[in-house]
């Protein structure tokens, strides 16, 4: 694998994982922020950085893909913050 790939692969990881902060903490605001940005950001390398067209199928593809990705880490964020605020509200105090 080379560097570059390899950040991609960091920067996509890196991306996920604030979307998933996003919704074990939700904020929807902020989730629109960091999936706009990321869509951005995929955008750009497309175009500048792989010569891609914006309307190419390829590239619509590639964006509604990052899209799901980052819905999906959202919302297994927020499954993961439900289970725990569920958890620490069923607490046994005292005994």
């Amino acid at each position: 694998m080379n560097t570059l790939l390899g950040t991609l692969l960091g920067l996509l990881a890196l991306w996920m994982a604030a979307c998933c902060f996003c919704g074990y903490k939700r904020r929807f605001l902020w989730f629109l922020v960091v999936l706009l940005g990321g869509l951005g950001a995929n955008l750009c390398w497309m175009v500048f950085g792989l010569n891609a067209r914006v309307l190419e199928v390829n590239v619509l593809i590639a964006q509604a893909s990052a899209a799901t990705y980052a819905v999906c880490a959202f919302a297994i964020g927020l499954f993961v913050g439900r289970i725990r605020r569920k958890w620490i509200e069923s607490r046994v105090e005292g005994s």
